[in-house]
């Protein structure tokens, strides 16, 4: 036997892996150099002239988020040949990054639309900013569950990604006015975009965790629904409603670990009058961890 004989993949796939991880590296390269333009700023001149945090916080997540989003254009069987190879990772890897830039505004102008958050960033708030990396991570996480859900190796694919982006961002847009819901109904009407612009960074916190675990329970739904090509249509709104269940199961087992880890303790003081970022980053790991372990025991393929 010879050393080809011990390797579990073929010269052509490593050549297409080896493209992959390329594109990956370009893109991410890119967008380091046009968020400055996205973002109508200058990037170098925020981080390291105004030694920005919060701007600091919000381009490292964009970052965070496109490598996440990557991972599911370059996953998959290699296709045909490496010319279509090339177009088809770059089709799904800059329509992802379309998408991420539709939830920045979806985020300002429909989840919070009486708070700027690209304002709140250019002028320090690292509240927003943690607000805005929630929305970001958020998103890739859900896009590159259906980009790998779909199998992304074709074209048609790239209509059930803007499909699922759409129904997410729904999702997405439910779990904010829940947490406006409960903060209002917690301080007898009071705003939670108020306490993001007052830099309540522990409230941000919880909120940036609330939205990561949803993220990752509608990955977790991609476990329930088979994808298949024939019906994609039925399979994509069974796994909405799938996602749906899973937000939900999410919020209410968060809700009751929640009373059992920080039991004795005022939540609500804590973190939204008295800005503990302790019990705030607790709260988030929470949600988080019940996001990872829906993931393990319904979608262990999808990560």
């Amino acid at each position: 036997m010879n050393l080809t004989d011990y390797l579990a993949l073929e010269r052509y796939e490593y050549l297409v892996l080896l493209v992959d991880f390329v594109i990956a590296i370009v893109l991410l390269t890119l967008i380091g150099k046009v968020s400055g333009l996205v973002s109508n700023v200058n990037s170098v001149k925020e981080l390291s002239v105004k030694d920005n945090h919060a701007f600091g916080i919000s381009f490292g997540a964009a970052l965070l988020a496109l490598g996440l989003m990557l991972t599911g254009a370059v996953s998959g069987d290699e296709t045909i040949s490496l010319v279509y190879e090339v177009t088809i990772v770059l089709s799904y890897g800059v329509f992802g990054i379309l998408l991420m830039v539709a939830a920045r505004f979806i985020l300002d102008k429909i989840s919070l639309p009486q708070i700027s958050i690209h304002e709140q960033i250019l002028k320090g708030n690292a509240a927003a900013a943690l607000v805005d990396a929630a929305n970001m991570i958020a998103t890739a996480i859900i896009i590159r569950a259906v980009m790998i859900w779909v199998d992304a190796e074709s074209f048609m694919g790239l209509a059930l990604v803007a499909f699922g982006f759409i129904a997410s961002q729904i999702l997405m847009i439910i779990v904010t006015r829940y947490r406006t819901f409960v903060y209002a109904k917690r301080h007898e009407g009071g705003c939670i975009q108020d306490a993001f612009e007052n830099g309540n960074i522990a409230l941000a916190i919880r909120y940036f965790g609330h939205k990561v675990g949803a993220a990752l329970a509608v990955t977790a739904a991609s476990g329930l629904v088979t994808y298949m090509p024939l019906s994609a249509i039925t399979a994509a709104l069974l796994w909405v409603a799938a996602s749906a269940i899973m937000v939900i199961a999410l919020s209410l087992i968060a809700i009751a670990a929640r009373h059992v880890v920080l039991s004795g303790i005022n939540v609500v003081e804590e973190v939204d009058d008295q800005g503990n970022i302790g019990i705030g980053l607790i709260e988030a790991i929470i949600y988080i961890v019940i996001g990872l372990l829906l993931v393990a025991l319904f979608a262990v393929s999808a990560y």
